[in-house]
Parts: C-alpha cells; structure tokens; sequence
C-alpha cells in the first residue's frame, strides 16, 4: 500500500498542474459571489472527475473479470496510456503559448448553478490533462486491492488533486484588494510551467509507463523500477 501512495503522489503532482481549472478557480474568485461560487465549482470538479474515474476503474475491472483477461491487460493499458501522454506532450509543444483556459466560457453573473456547470466544463475542456489520472487509476487497479479500498484511494486523490485550487479561495480572503494581481502572477506562472515543462514531464512520465509494461511482458518485473517502490 504504502508503494502505490509512492507511485501516485508524483502522477498526482503532474495531473494537477492543469491551467483550466486554475483559469476557472480564479474566474470565479472573481465573481460577485467568490467563496460560494468557488467551493461550487471545485465540488462540481471533484465530483465529476472522482466519478469519471470511478467509472473507468469499474469497467476495466469488469472487463477483465467478466472475459478472464490475465494481468496482462493491465500493461497494455499502461502502454496505451503511455502513447497518450507522449502524443499530448507533442500536441502541448505545438500548441506553445496559447491559453487553453480561455476556451472557457463566461458569466459575470455567475450563479451558483453556473459554478457548478463550469466545473463541468473544466473537465471537458482540460481533457489532455487529466491523461496522468488514467495512469494513476492503472496504478490502482494493478495494486489488486479490496473495492472499498479502491474507492477510498481514487476519493484521496481527487481530494488531494482540488485541494491546492481550494487553498486560493483563502488567499482571496485573506488578500482582498492585492488578490488579483497575487491570481495573475500565480496564472502566468502555471502557463510557464505548462509551456516549458508539461511536455517533458508527460514524457518522462510515459517512459517510466513504459519501462514498466515492457519488463512485465519480457519477463523482467521484478528488475522494474515502479515494482522496487
């Protein structure tokens, strides 16, 4: 247990460097309801990411228990994760300096119920990112552990994934007037990290996938890096 909290807490660090739902988080703090509209939102966010990945653990565990698939999938599914994280760190290159969160639509008069829309939204429009999260949930259904466990590591992460967009709506109560300057600088430099890192950090990430699925199908998983964690 204690190897997959070590396997996931740098798949969650890279999941959640995600300027969509920052964008969001701070388009929000700055509407005419800011703490409600906020907590709103992240919670649409938790909920149906937590959800999202709830699903996809079900159904590959279903599949594999329903046709007798061998552990093998599992490391084919690391593979396939890994092709994706290396197309999107290609795409992330392309894409350069564009602002993914500006793709986000607004509402000055945001209400409670168009918080929790965005959240959605963020969801939909941050897509490429969440790609480490089909990772981590890799990582959690190859830990064979119990189902009420797995429900309460997939509900941890995605608590710990909200929980630093969450510590703005104190900064935003403790900086009133300098908190959206303190929210730009913050936002400029999550776009520089997503612009000069994301891209490596997704290869690094799929390389070490990678690393894995290979000494498992060649017979070497012993000698793997993630399985001496």
């Amino acid at each position: 247990m204690t190897g997959l909290f070590i396997v996931l807490i740098p798949i969650l660090i890279v999941d959640a460097i995600n300027p969509v739902l920052l964008g969001g988080t701070i388009y929000s703090l700055g509407s005419h309801r800011p703490l409600v509209n906020t907590s709103g939102m992240l919670f649409s966010f938790f909920i149906t990411y937590f959800l999202a990945g709830l699903i996809i653990a079900v159904a590959l565990e279903t599949l594999s228990e329903s046709f007798h698939i061998p552990p093998t999938l599992d490391y084919v599914l690391e593979l396939l994760v890994a092709l994706f994280l290396f197309y999107f760190a290609w795409k992330q290159y392309r894409e350069g300096d564009q602002h993914p969160e500006r793709r986000l639509k607004r509402d000055k008069e945001m209400t409670l119920w168009g918080a929790a829309v965005l959240g959605f939204q963020i969801n939909l429009v941050g897509l490429p990112f969440a790609i480490p999260y089909l990772a981590a949930i890799d990582q959690i259904l190859k830990a064979h552990i119990s189902v009420p466990l797995t429900f309460f590591v997939l509900l941890l992460y995605n608590a710990f994934y909200v929980l630093p967009f969450a510590f703005l709506i104190l900064l935003r109560v403790i900086y009133k007037k300098e908190g959206d300057a303190i929210f730009e600088g913050i936002n400029q430099w999550m776009h520089n990290v997503c612009v000069q890192y994301i891209p490596w950090i997704f290869v690094a990430l799929g390389l070490l996938l990678i690393e894995d699925a290979v000494s498992y199908l060649l017979g070497y998983r012993e000698y793997s890096f993630l399985s001496m964690l």
